[in-house]
């Protein structure tokens, strides 16, 4: 980013060149200029219209569109972004994969999700909603330890030594430990994707993909039906 030291470096980076899909396609191009084998991942915040700006993306020569919802953000980012931008990835998720599949092209582009995406339940309701894979990162902070206070890049950097160019902190977390971590939280996450998937008699999560009709909003039911869902019955999975 041509920073220099001192500086913070706020998430997500602004791209003052692209204010359209012509704009858009020409930054791919080059991506693609560069390397032709390459898969294009871009990642939008979710507007009102994120609809049209995934469709965008994706005759703008994107092979991954990668949504991001209100909800998300490391402690890198900017307040602004993380408290006041987007809707969110619940509401995004359906609205783009509707779209998409409408306009005939949702077999041909991978749509992402993230954004509020904490434990296995959430990656199996986004995918139900959709979506065809999920980005984890603060579920995976936690795991290894943050405590959500949002000092990324400040100071010294993370306290926890997660997020630090400071060897002294750094020194407070090894690979090995950090690694049994990670792997600890998705084989449990896994194992909630296995339960979920044998409920309804499925064999792959790609079956999952926009099945939304297996999902029930317990915001939109009476307190009697809402009752029913306390705790959740095997044919549904509570939002």
């Amino acid at each position: 980013r041509e920073t220099v030291v001192g500086n913070a470096l706020f998430s997500p980076f602004p791209f003052h060149s692209v204010y359209s899909v012509e704009d858009h396609k020409k930054h791919v191009d080059w991506v693609k200029e560069i390397n032709p084998r390459v898969l294009v991942s871009v990642k939008v915040s979710t507007p009102s219209d994120v609809d049209m700006v995934a469709v965008g993306s994706y005759y703008a020569g994107a092979h991954i569109v990668h949504i991001d919802g209100s909800y998300g953000g490391t402690g890198a980012a900017p307040d602004i972004a993380k408290k006041n931008i987007a809707m969110p990835i619940e509401y995004a998720i359906p609205k783009v994969h509707k779209f998409l599949t409408e306009e005939g092209v949702r077999d041909k582009v991978c749509l992402i999700a993230s954004g509020g995406i904490r434990n296995g339940m959430d990656v199996a309701k986004a995918i139900a909603l959709g979506a065809d894979g999920v980005v984890i990162g603060t579920a995976e902070l936690v795991a290894l330890d943050c405590v959500r206070c949002g000092n990324c890049e400040s100071g010294r950097g993370c306290a926890r030594g997660i997020a630090t160019t400071d060897s002294e902190l750094g020194e407070m977390i090894t690979e090995e430990w950090a690694e049994n971590r990670i792997v600890n939280m998705y084989s449990a996450w896994r194992k909630q994707w296995c339960r979920i998937l044998r409920q309804f008699g499925m064999k792959s999560i790609r079956e999952l993909v926009g099945r939304s009709d297996l999902l029930v909003h317990l915001d939109y039911l009476e307190e009697s039906e809402r009752m029913k869902y306390q705790p959740a019955p095997q044919k549904k999975l509570v939002i």
